[in-house]
């Protein structure tokens, strides 16, 4: 079987033509019987489990016309969902984490697969105990399970339900947008590299946001602390709310930017901060803009950060987020770029203290 991609030829072997169909939820594959076992589909499976949550009808036959070919009739569901956004967890922690993840980001759809032992029940539970004032806004889930005959991995897919509802949420939504927008204008130049921009950023939130964590704010307060409205809006919020805002920024002028729920050892309360990923994710970088936010202004003990500076005292979930291995000072890199920019940004009306002097 031969696939062309830009006009060039690739040999492929019937395994691997039915992943890409599989891949493409093409609903009628036909393999080479005398190429393949009668384990293929198995095979394939085991190699990228995923596809197993498309499939919901599947039937075969051999057809011995000539050199007998295997025809697989395929009904797919739930083809809006990629491929990326379906998780492989193998412990309770990574569950929780990735709940986390998606809960502070607002997202409706959880879809993951379990290769382990995890008792979600259980998980949810504890989740919900520590993170009763840490999600305010989370209200629950309702879930669908699976369980494919062809892999041992049941599959949960989760819907999410806030508090707040979907109008509030969207004019909280263009709110974020046009503060965003207003404050990236000020802050960036189009010629301005990464390191300049995650350093204004950095220190722009560090100086303008107080943060709050008010045990007896109402449910609707307490789900804008931990949000980029509180940040921008209201300029008070806990550390979800700056590492939304952080990212924001970072998404708006074009650094690719994430948001990592984690947890502090000493105390095991959670936490969330940033990373930026610079030159294509070879090099990345950690950036706590909540912890740099002091009563007395900005400093700058977690901007840049590898992996290894933060091991003794956080965990996260390094499996779904990328190594921070960079050698580069990132913070030398942003004040010498803020050296380079600093007439116009004086000329556009950002002060001293955001400039880092």
């Amino acid at each position: 079987f031969f696939f062309a991609i830009n006009g060039l030829e690739i040999n492929m072997s019937e395994k691997d033509k039915l992943l890409f169909a599989l891949r493409n939820f093409e609903p009628t594959i036909e393999l080479d019987a005398l190429m393949v076992g009668p384990d293929v589909l198995e095979q394939v499976l085991r190699e990228d489990p995923r596809c197993v949550y498309y499939i919901s009808e599947l039937s075969h036959y051999i057809r011995y016309f000539g050199r007998p070919r295997i025809v697989m009739n395929i009904k797919y569901t739930n083809t809006d969902v990629s491929r990326s956004d379906i998780h492989i967890i193998s412990s309770g922690v990574e569950f929780q984490n990735l709940l986390s993840q998606y809960v502070g980001a607002y997202k409706k759809r959880l879809v993951f697969m379990i290769d382990g032992r995890v008792n979600v029940q259980e998980q949810y539970d504890k989740f919900s105990i520590v993170n009763a004032a840490f999600f305010p806004n989370f209200m629950g889930y309702s879930m669908t399970h699976m369980q494919s005959s062809m892999i041992h991995m049941p599959i949960y897919d989760f819907s999410l339900k806030y508090r707040i509802g979907r109008v509030k949420l969207e004019m909280m939504e263009n709110e974020v947008d046009d503060a965003v927008e207003k404050i990236a204008r000020m802050l960036f130049i189009p010629s301005m590299n990464a390191e300049t921009k995650a350093f204004l950023a950095h220190n722009y939130l560090a100086y303008t946001i107080k943060y709050t964590q008010n045990e007896n704010a109402s449910n609707l307060e307490r789900s804008y602390l931990q949000s980029a409205y509180g940040a921008l809006i209201n300029r008070k919020c806990v550390c979800q709310g700056y590492a939304e805002a952080f990212k924001r920024l970072m998404d708006y002028t074009g650094v690719p930017c994430d948001i990592v729920c984690g947890q502090i050892m000493e105390s095991g309360e959670h936490h969330a901060w940033n990373i930026i990923r610079l030159n294509n994710g070879m090099e990345n970088f950690h950036i706590d803009v909540t912890w740099d936010s002091q009563d007395f202004g900005v400093c700058y003990d977690y901007f840049g950060l590898r992996d290894t500076d933060l091991m003794d005292e956080r965990t996260w979930n390094r499996r779904y987020n990328v190594r921070c291995n960079a050698t580069r000072n990132l913070l030398m890199e942003g004040r010498r770029g803020i050296a380079k920019f600093r007439p116009q940004l004086l000329a556009k009306g950002v002060s001293l203290k955001i400039l880092g002097i």
